[in-house]
Protein backbone atom coordinates (compact mmCIF):
# COMPACT_ATOMS: atom_id res chain seq x y z
CA UNK A 1 0.00 0.00 0.00
CA UNK A 2 1.29 3.26 -1.05
CA UNK A 3 0.72 5.95 2.18
CA UNK A 4 0.41 9.43 1.67
CA UNK A 5 1.87 11.91 3.96
CA UNK A 6 -1.93 14.18 3.86
CA UNK A 7 -1.03 16.90 6.52
CA UNK A 8 2.81 17.95 6.00
CA UNK A 9 5.50 18.43 3.34
CA UNK A 10 7.48 15.70 1.85
CA UNK A 11 11.43 16.75 1.30
CA UNK A 12 12.26 15.11 -1.45
CA UNK A 13 15.72 14.96 -2.77
CA UNK A 14 16.46 14.14 -6.88
CA UNK A 15 20.00 13.78 -8.65
CA UNK A 16 20.65 15.75 -11.23
CA UNK A 17 24.56 16.38 -12.97
CA UNK A 18 26.39 19.10 -11.34
CA UNK A 19 28.51 19.97 -8.50
CA UNK A 20 27.32 20.28 -5.41
CA UNK A 21 24.03 21.33 -3.21
CA UNK A 22 22.11 23.98 -2.66
CA UNK A 23 19.14 23.98 -0.61
CA UNK A 24 16.37 26.52 0.17
CA UNK A 25 13.19 26.67 2.84
CA UNK A 26 9.78 26.73 1.66
CA UNK A 27 6.92 27.42 4.27
CA UNK A 28 3.80 26.88 5.55
CA UNK A 29 3.67 23.43 4.91
CA UNK A 30 -0.04 23.36 5.14
CA UNK A 31 -2.40 25.58 3.96
CA UNK A 32 -6.21 26.50 3.53
CA UNK A 33 -7.59 29.18 1.40
CA UNK A 34 -11.47 30.53 1.25
CA UNK A 35 -12.61 30.73 -2.38
CA UNK A 36 -13.37 34.44 -1.95
CA UNK A 37 -12.34 37.42 0.06
CA UNK A 38 -9.22 38.21 2.13
CA UNK A 39 -8.96 33.82 2.56
CA UNK A 40 -8.51 33.55 -0.94
CA UNK A 41 -4.88 35.37 -0.75
CA UNK A 42 -2.33 33.14 1.17
CA UNK A 43 1.64 34.05 1.67
CA UNK A 44 4.44 31.73 1.76
CA UNK A 45 8.25 32.59 2.23
CA UNK A 46 11.17 31.14 0.58
CA UNK A 47 14.36 31.09 2.13
CA UNK A 48 17.91 30.30 0.94
CA UNK A 49 19.73 29.16 3.91
CA UNK A 50 23.33 28.58 2.06
CA UNK A 51 26.16 30.91 0.90
CA UNK A 52 25.02 30.02 -2.62
CA UNK A 53 22.23 31.75 -5.24
CA UNK A 54 19.08 29.58 -5.50
CA UNK A 55 16.55 29.50 -8.34
CA UNK A 56 13.23 28.06 -7.30
CA UNK A 57 9.94 27.92 -8.77
CA UNK A 58 6.76 27.37 -7.65
CA UNK A 59 3.83 25.62 -9.35
CA UNK A 60 0.43 24.15 -8.37
CA UNK A 61 -1.28 20.93 -9.55
CA UNK A 62 -4.27 19.28 -8.35
CA UNK A 63 -4.79 16.15 -6.30
CA UNK A 64 -6.85 12.83 -6.92
CA UNK A 65 -6.33 10.44 -4.69
CA UNK A 66 -7.36 6.55 -5.31
CA UNK A 67 -8.10 3.89 -2.88
CA UNK A 68 -4.46 2.69 -2.56
CA UNK A 69 -2.86 6.17 -1.72
CA UNK A 70 -2.21 6.36 -5.09
CA UNK A 71 -1.80 10.39 -6.49
CA UNK A 72 -2.53 11.82 -9.74
CA UNK A 73 -1.46 15.24 -10.30
CA UNK A 74 -2.29 17.67 -13.26
CA UNK A 75 -1.29 21.24 -13.87
CA UNK A 76 -3.82 23.40 -11.75
CA UNK A 77 -2.36 27.47 -13.39
CA UNK A 78 -6.07 28.02 -14.53
CA UNK A 79 -7.03 27.74 -10.88
CA UNK A 80 -3.98 30.12 -9.16
CA UNK A 81 -1.50 33.43 -9.56
CA UNK A 82 1.10 33.38 -8.57
CA UNK A 83 3.89 36.06 -8.18
CA UNK A 84 6.55 35.47 -8.61
CA UNK A 85 6.28 32.01 -9.78
CA UNK A 86 9.93 31.93 -10.32
CA UNK A 87 12.81 33.60 -8.50
CA UNK A 88 15.94 33.74 -8.21
CA UNK A 89 17.69 33.70 -4.03
CA UNK A 90 21.13 35.87 -3.12
CA UNK A 91 22.59 33.83 -0.35
CA UNK A 92 21.19 34.41 3.03
CA UNK A 93 18.03 35.72 1.95
CA UNK A 94 13.90 35.16 1.89
CA UNK A 95 11.56 35.97 0.08
CA UNK A 96 7.48 36.34 0.13
CA UNK A 97 5.16 34.60 -2.63
CA UNK A 98 1.89 35.53 -2.99
CA UNK A 99 -0.69 32.83 -4.01
CA UNK A 100 -4.23 33.87 -5.43
CA UNK A 101 -7.24 31.09 -5.42
CA UNK A 102 -9.12 32.77 -9.05
CA UNK A 103 -10.96 29.71 -9.58
CA UNK A 104 -14.55 29.25 -8.99
CA UNK A 105 -15.65 31.39 -5.95
CA UNK A 106 -19.08 29.88 -5.20
CA UNK A 107 -17.28 26.09 -4.39
CA UNK A 108 -19.77 23.78 -2.70
CA UNK A 109 -17.54 21.15 -1.72
CA UNK A 110 -13.30 20.99 -1.30
CA UNK A 111 -10.70 21.27 -3.48
CA UNK A 112 -7.84 19.55 -2.89
CA UNK A 113 -4.64 20.55 -4.18
CA UNK A 114 -0.40 20.24 -3.99
CA UNK A 115 1.94 23.09 -4.02
CA UNK A 116 5.37 22.95 -4.89
CA UNK A 117 8.43 24.33 -4.93
CA UNK A 118 11.33 23.32 -6.40
CA UNK A 119 14.81 23.97 -7.07
CA UNK A 120 16.03 24.70 -10.76
CA UNK A 121 18.92 22.62 -11.99
CA UNK A 122 20.63 26.40 -12.89
CA UNK A 123 24.31 27.00 -12.26
CA UNK A 124 23.99 30.57 -11.34
CA UNK A 125 27.83 31.13 -10.03
CA UNK A 126 29.46 32.00 -13.38
CA UNK A 127 32.71 31.83 -11.34
CA UNK A 128 32.42 28.17 -11.12
CA UNK A 129 33.00 25.79 -13.98
CA UNK A 130 30.51 23.38 -14.96
CA UNK A 131 31.51 19.32 -13.37
CA UNK A 132 30.31 16.08 -14.15
CA UNK A 133 29.47 16.11 -10.01
CA UNK A 134 26.57 15.30 -8.48
CA UNK A 135 24.13 17.50 -7.34
CA UNK A 136 21.50 17.13 -4.91
CA UNK A 137 18.23 19.49 -5.51
CA UNK A 138 15.35 19.97 -3.25
CA UNK A 139 11.59 19.70 -3.82
CA UNK A 140 8.73 20.53 -1.27
CA UNK A 141 5.24 18.98 -2.13
CA UNK A 142 2.72 21.05 0.22
CA UNK A 143 -1.10 20.44 1.09
CA UNK A 144 -2.96 23.28 -0.03
CA UNK A 145 -6.92 23.39 0.43
CA UNK A 146 -9.91 25.68 -1.24
CA UNK A 147 -12.36 25.49 1.63
CA UNK A 148 -15.83 27.08 1.74
CA UNK A 149 -17.13 27.75 5.10
CA UNK A 150 -19.64 25.46 6.77
CA UNK A 151 -18.32 22.45 5.73
CA UNK A 152 -17.54 18.96 7.22
CA UNK A 153 -16.13 15.70 6.77
CA UNK A 154 -18.15 11.97 7.48
CA UNK A 155 -15.92 9.05 7.45
CA UNK A 156 -17.68 5.77 7.60
CA UNK A 157 -16.78 2.34 7.24
CA UNK A 158 -17.26 0.85 4.03
CA UNK A 159 -15.41 -2.72 4.20
CA UNK A 160 -13.76 -4.92 6.42
CA UNK A 161 -12.15 -8.16 6.29
CA UNK A 162 -9.08 -10.77 6.68
CA UNK A 163 -6.46 -10.74 4.03
CA UNK A 164 -3.12 -12.49 3.79
CA UNK A 165 0.53 -11.28 1.50
CA UNK A 166 2.61 -13.23 -0.99
CA UNK A 167 4.07 -14.14 2.42
CA UNK A 168 1.42 -15.76 3.86
CA UNK A 169 1.41 -12.75 6.43
CA UNK A 170 -2.27 -11.84 7.91
CA UNK A 171 -3.88 -8.61 8.09
CA UNK A 172 -7.05 -6.76 9.06
CA UNK A 173 -8.44 -5.43 5.36
CA UNK A 174 -10.30 -2.18 6.13
CA UNK A 175 -12.01 0.63 3.77
CA UNK A 176 -12.58 4.14 4.96
CA UNK A 177 -15.79 6.58 2.81
CA UNK A 178 -15.41 9.71 3.63
CA UNK A 179 -19.06 10.71 2.28
CA UNK A 180 -18.37 14.22 3.57
CA UNK A 181 -17.51 17.77 1.28
CA UNK A 182 -13.91 18.19 3.27
CA UNK A 183 -11.57 16.23 3.82
CA UNK A 184 -10.43 14.57 7.37
CA UNK A 185 -7.34 13.68 8.99
CA UNK A 186 -7.27 10.94 11.02
CA UNK A 187 -4.94 11.74 13.77
CA UNK A 188 -5.28 10.24 17.11
CA UNK A 189 -7.20 7.20 15.64
CA UNK A 190 -8.21 4.22 17.56
CA UNK A 191 -9.79 1.29 16.69
CA UNK A 192 -12.13 -0.87 18.79
CA UNK A 193 -12.61 -4.42 17.14
CA UNK A 194 -14.44 -7.45 18.54
CA UNK A 195 -14.23 -11.11 16.80
CA UNK A 196 -16.66 -13.99 17.03
CA UNK A 197 -14.61 -15.55 19.40
CA UNK A 198 -15.17 -12.69 22.12
CA UNK A 199 -12.30 -11.05 22.27
CA UNK A 200 -12.36 -7.26 21.86
CA UNK A 201 -9.46 -4.88 21.40
CA UNK A 202 -8.40 -1.49 20.91
CA UNK A 203 -5.98 -0.70 18.64
CA UNK A 204 -3.93 3.12 18.41
CA UNK A 205 -1.10 4.88 18.01
CA UNK A 206 2.21 4.41 15.22
CA UNK A 207 3.31 1.05 16.63
CA UNK A 208 -0.42 -0.71 16.02
CA UNK A 209 -1.40 1.64 13.28
CA UNK A 210 1.26 2.21 11.19
CA UNK A 211 0.12 3.79 7.62
CA UNK A 212 -3.18 4.55 9.07
CA UNK A 213 -3.21 6.83 11.86
CA UNK A 214 -2.53 10.35 10.81
CA UNK A 215 -3.24 9.68 6.78
CA UNK A 216 -5.97 11.66 5.40
CA UNK A 217 -9.50 10.99 3.20
CA UNK A 218 -10.22 13.75 0.31
CA UNK A 219 -13.75 14.39 0.63
CA UNK A 220 -15.84 11.59 -1.50
CA UNK A 221 -13.03 9.10 -1.22
CA UNK A 222 -12.18 6.57 -0.23
CA UNK A 223 -9.43 4.84 1.52
CA UNK A 224 -8.08 1.20 1.51
CA UNK A 225 -5.55 0.13 4.63
CA UNK A 226 -3.81 -3.02 5.55
CA UNK A 227 -3.34 -3.31 9.45
CA UNK A 228 -1.35 -6.42 10.48
CA UNK A 229 -3.36 -8.81 12.01
CA UNK A 230 -3.33 -7.43 16.29
CA UNK A 231 -2.61 -9.91 18.64
CA UNK A 232 -5.95 -10.74 20.77
CA UNK A 233 -7.79 -11.81 17.69
CA UNK A 234 -8.66 -15.12 17.48
CA UNK A 235 -11.64 -15.36 14.84
CA UNK A 236 -13.04 -13.11 12.40
CA UNK A 237 -14.01 -9.71 13.49
CA UNK A 238 -17.61 -8.97 13.34
CA UNK A 239 -17.70 -5.31 14.74
CA UNK A 240 -15.37 -2.38 14.25
CA UNK A 241 -15.43 1.41 15.84
CA UNK A 242 -13.47 4.00 15.32
CA UNK A 243 -12.79 7.30 16.55
CA UNK A 244 -10.37 10.23 15.57
CA UNK A 245 -9.48 14.13 15.92
CA UNK A 246 -12.47 15.61 13.79
CA UNK A 247 -11.14 18.75 14.70
CA UNK A 248 -7.97 18.25 12.92
CA UNK A 249 -6.07 20.10 9.59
Amino acid sequence: MRALLFFVFVLIFSVAAVHEANAFRFSPFRVKFEPSGDGANQLFTVENNTDQPASVQIRITTRDVDVDGGEKNTDAEKDFMIYPAQLVLEPNTSRSVRVQWIGVPNLKEEKAYRIIAEQLPVNLDKNKPKTSAVKFLVSYRGALFVTPPGLSHNVTLDFSGVTRDATGKKFLDIVLHNRGTQHAMLRNLKLDIKDDKGNTITLAGEDQLKGVTGEGVLAGHRRQFMILWPKGLAGVPTHIGFTFDKGAF
